[in-house]
């Protein structure tokens, strides 16, 4: 029983985030290997189009009043509300199911914890429980919201403090769906899944009742999204579009427009090149806002890039299959600045398409980024800048690094990440 409210969606159209594709990159490979009968709750209205019949797809009705029902642009408040029914709507499937067949033999797979059943009534009504964190959302709430100030261990401790006060119900709802939904999954579920050693060790640390055997590291390895065949003429476009003559630097970063993924660390980073070398460059940053806070973030990196002149700043847009390939290739260089990040997946599909990267030290980064193909730093805008000016100075090495990253990509199969959760999967339900 798969729990993934990220699903449902195209996600050729629809910034859906990472956690979405590894389900839907789960599911396609579960298909073809069989493991285990499936069923699988979203929010959207369209199944996988590669569902077969062995996989059920039901959507969990839901609605925001006063909010567009499109997922991606949903408010603080709204997006607390949808995962608030979601919640409902899993745990009330689930009960109906239970009186039906015994839940003892299934296991609910819960693909994120805020967009998850309600782990405490789902593991009283008997079923084993797996969660993906997909995001510590403890971790990424001391790390963004509290700058650090109260890492995520300190910060679970105080709200059992508060709890055992009884205090825990006065905190607004988005903290509730942060801090007590989290311990609940940390209390209530057979195993817990992160994606690199730092998350296990924070999740370890921050609810110490859990052994390492409670803790499983899956890296998901490289997704890699099969392009059409319009790649070359895709990069042509791209080519006459910017104006890209080769003897400039191509700086290529894609992920969603949100806070954590650092985009205006990076325009900093620009500005501080752009004063300091004036060398010019150009900068292609990818994606769409998206969920919390998208759309006023966008705005505010429109503002840095409009203080650039040197280094010229665009903004493609969400971009995916044939055209996402063709930005791949016209980079020199991937840069990676987020505040806060669990595994990569875009870093991965950038190692994958042989470009060397330049990433802020987030929790996967020592894992994915070796010396010979890339670059580590600590997560300012000046660190950034001093990366970027290593790197471009051996802008002639920059092509043998992208080799290098690319024969590193090729050993991270996502297929042995699925089939290692299948086999922990089927261990708890034998």
């Amino acid at each position: 029983m798969l729990a993934a409210a990220h699903l449902g969606y195209d996600p050729k159209a629809v910034p859906i985030g990472g956690g979405a594709q590894v389900a839907l990159h789960l599911l396609r490979h579960w298909v073809k290997s069989a493991p285990f009968s499936l069923t699988v709750l979203g929010s959207g209205p369209v199944p996988p189009s590669f569902a077969e019949k062995n996989i059920r797809y039901l959507s969990i009705p839901w609605h925001v009043p006063g909010h567009s029902n499109t997922l991606t642009e949903l408010s603080v408040s709204g997006y607390a509300l949808f995962c608030r029914q979601f919640e409902r709507g899993v745990t009330e499937f689930l009960r109906r199911r239970a009186r039906e067949v015994d839940p003892g033999g299934t296991c609910v797979l819960h693909n994120d914890i805020c967009e998850a059943g309600d782990f405490r009534t789902v593991a009283g009504l008997g079923y084993r429980q797996v969660a993906i964190f997909h995001v510590d959302v403890v971790d990424y709430a001391a790390s963004v919201y509290l700058r650090g100030r109260l890492p995520a261990p300190r910060l679970a401790r105080t709200f059992r403090g508060f709890a055992r006060l009884g205090l825990a119900r006065f905190l607004p709802e988005v903290a509730r769906l942060i801090l007590e939904k989290q311990e609940a999954c940390a209390r209530h579920c057979d195993l817990l899944v992160v994606p690199s050693r730092q998350m296990a060790e924070v999740l370890l640390a921050s609810y110490p009742w859990r052994t390492p055997e409670d803790v499983i590291v899956v890296p998901w390895g490289a997704i890699v999204e099969q392009a059409s065949s319009g790649v070359e003429e895709e990069t042509k476009k791209i080519k006459a579009e910017y104006g890209l003559d080769g003897n400039t630097p191509v700086l290529i970063t894609l992920s969603r427009i949100s806070p954590e993924k650092g985009q205006d660390l990076l325009l900093r980073a620009l500005a501080l090149w752009e004063k300091r070398r004036g060398e010019r460059l150009v900068v292609f940053i990818c994606g769409a806002p998206a969920f919390i806070h998208g759309k006023s973030y966008m705005r505010r990196l429109l503002r840095l890039a409009r203080r650039l002149h040197k280094v010229e700043v665009h903004f493609p847009g969400y971009v995916s299959g044939a055209r996402k390939a063709a930005f791949f290739r016209v980079g020199d260089l991937y840069v990676f600045p987020s505040r806060h990040e669990s595994y990569g997946l875009t870093l991965v599909e950038a190692l994958a398409a042989g470009l060397p990267v330049l990433t802020t030290d987030h929790r996967s980064a020592r894992d994915l980024v070796r010396p010979e193909f890339g670059l580590v730093v600590k997560t300012t805008a000046e660190d950034l800048y001093r990366g970027l000016g290593e790197l471009l100075e051996q802008r002639e090495d920059l092509r043998l690094m992208g080799k290098r990253a690319r024969a590193f990509a090729l050993g991270l199969e996502f297929q042995q990440a699925a089939d290692r959760l299948a086999g922990a999967i089927a261990a708890l339900t034998e």
